[in-house]
């Protein structure tokens, strides 16, 4: 028990120090960032695509965090199908990003899609999901909020390397630490999107 213990208090520490680390970012500084993520985000799936269209699914970011929407907009410019979450109980469920689909605020202040979902299992040809992220770390260590609702997702999916998506967390250039806590629950992702760059994981 006290391993278990530490580790969890080191994930609380860590969260707690990010957290607060992203709530003094300026709005100049994110709106930067969000363009940024953008640009280097877009060059990416385009060099994914080779001239045809993906499958995403992406999440709507929260005002703290690392901004999507642009990201999202890029995407659905150069015709990529779009699919963004919604909670369900313990889990996620998708919805298909239109350009016309309204939103609703979830149970943790997050905008959700309206719209007809699908369960994880539906989404077939999968070819990258962009998660969210707190910090990963060198070898591909995601710390997520804590909720656990992707580290359940994840291993729903094959890794990359056997054919499921290109798992790609989304920070801030100062979140990509050398080592972050992990346990056995914790999935590895490929790669991670930041505002100065790409950097694989694996």
């Amino acid at each position: 028990m006290g391993h278990v213990s530490t580790l969890a208090e080191a994930k609380t520490d860590l969260r707690r120090r990010l957290r607060a680390r992203r709530s003094e970012r300026s709005e100049v500084d994110r709106n930067a960032a969000a363009v940024a993520l953008a640009e280097q985000g877009g060059s990416l799936l385009r060099g994914l695509a080779d001239g045809m269209p993906l499958l995403i699914a992406a999440y709507l970011s929260l005002p703290t965090e690392p901004g999507t929407d642009l990201l999202i907009e890029q995407a659905h410019t150069d015709h990529d199908a779009i699919w963004v979450p919604k909670v369900v109980d313990d889990s996620l469920d998708w919805v298909a990003l239109r350009r016309s689909t309204h939103f609703t605020v979830g149970p943790f202040g997050i905008r959700e899609p309206v719209g007809t979902p699908v369960r994880t299992d539906d989404l077939v040809g999968l070819d990258v999901m962009f998660v969210p992220a707190l910090a990963v770390d060198e070898r591909g260590h995601r710390l997520g909020q804590g909720g656990g609702y992707y580290d359940r997702l994840l291993k729903s999916f094959p890794r990359n390397s056997e054919g499921g998506p290109l798992l790609v967390a989304v920070v801030f250039d100062d979140e990509v630490l050398a080592d972050v806590p992990v346990d056995e629950s914790d999935r590895q992702v490929d790669v991670a999107l930041t505002p100065s760059g790409i950097l694989d994981l694996g």
